[in-house]
């Protein structure tokens, strides 16, 4: 039954949308990009408490901040490991990275859908762009030791230069 449940929230998901060009030729996303996400994040982004945190709200408040844009691809991109804190919630894992097993443009989507789709306040959004295959290609480019080391410790800084502006 739980196999039956598993491959019924997948279809779900992929029949929620999936990448392609708007009319102005600007890339778009959909829930078919996520769906590698959504295994552990699920599919609202909310998590698992004590294993996976919520992304849903956070990732747009990430996306804002000076330097969050490369850090969001490159947890998606490398990974993530170590204790973080989310939603008031320790979290001690590694998070396994999507590169060679996702394109660019679906990890561009893919984040793209939890910030634009996951997020309860559209106002949040005023100054966010979506991210685009070609910001990922040279994130992924300019990594020399990409791993979930490395994102971890981009958050690190990230979480001491923001300070209170970063999501809890």
């Amino acid at each position: 039954m739980r196999g039956f449940l598993a491959i019924a929230a997948c279809a779900a998901l992929l029949a929620g949308g999936s990448l392609f060009a708007n009319d102005d030729g600007t890339e778009a996303y959909g829930a078919d990009a996520y769906v590698s996400c959504a295994a552990c994040h699920l599919a609202d982004g909310s998590g698992i408490p004590g294993m996976f945190p919520p992304i849903n709200n956070r990732v747009a408040a990430i996306a804002k901040l000076d330097g969050g844009r490369e850090f969001l691809m490159a947890v998606v991109s490398f990974g993530l490991m170590g204790t973080i804190e989310a939603g008031g919630v320790q979290f001690a894992d590694i998070m396994p990275g999507n590169k060679g097993l996702m394109s660019a443009a679906d990890i561009a989507a893919a984040i793209n859908y939890v910030i634009f789709e996951l997020v309860d306040d559209q106002d949040k959004l005023a100054d966010v762009k979506p991210l685009t295959a070609d910001e990922v290609v040279a994130l992924e480019s300019s990594v020399t030791a990409g791993g979930p080391a490395m994102a971890a410790e981009l958050r690190k800084r990230l979480v001491e230069r923001n300070g209170e502006q970063w999501p809890r």
